[in-house]
């Protein structure tokens, strides 16, 4: 059995993550409107990602008998300005994402509850790798500039990419 405290701070973390995925669906489809058809997918894969690691929180709470809360997501952004201002705000999210599952990671350690210190193991190391990627990706975004032909070829470099599992 999991304590309330932990399971409401479980629902809210569920709840940053759903709402990190309903963010890069938006981001998603600015770039689609900017005719950038690689980012775009690029950034539907971050939201599918972000959607797997909210189901692995709604799994863990409901495998140690706790109750699943879901909360309303706030809408995201519209217009990201360019594509710079696109990945600063990923960027961003992904920032607040990792002191959200830092906080849950500490309470779970002031409780002793073992079992979801492993749990949030995982995402820790995730959060670890999410923002280098991000961080870099922003760095070759700087980089191209405005350059057409270099953000073309990051278009392309970018909509290679696979979901997990499938080569990536």
């Amino acid at each position: 059995m999991i304590s309330p405290s932990i399971e409401a701070a479980i629902n809210r973390q569920i709840n940053h993550e759903i709402a990190a995925a309903y963010n890069y669906l938006a981001i998603s489809a600015w770039f689609e409107q900017q005719n950038l058809p690689g980012f775009a997918a690029w950034f539907m894969i971050q939201r599918s990602e972000e959607l797997e690691h909210a189901m692995r929180l709604y799994n863990y709470l409901l495998d140690r008998d706790g109750s699943v809360a879901l909360g309303a997501v706030e809408q995201p952004r519209g217009d990201y300005g360019d594509i710079k201002g696109a990945f600063e705000a990923a960027l961003a999210m992904e920032k607040a994402n990792t002191a959200a599952i830092n906080e849950l990671y500490k309470q779970a350690k002031d409780e002793d509850d073992f079992a979801t210190l492993s749990h949030l193991q995982w995402f820790l190391d995730e959060q670890v790798e999410e923002e280098k990627i991000m961080g870099e990706s922003l760095a070759m975004v700087e980089l191209a500039g405005n350059d057409s032909s270099a953000i073309l070829m990051l278009n392309e470099k970018f909509g290679a990419r696979k979901p997990e599992g499938e080569g990536a």
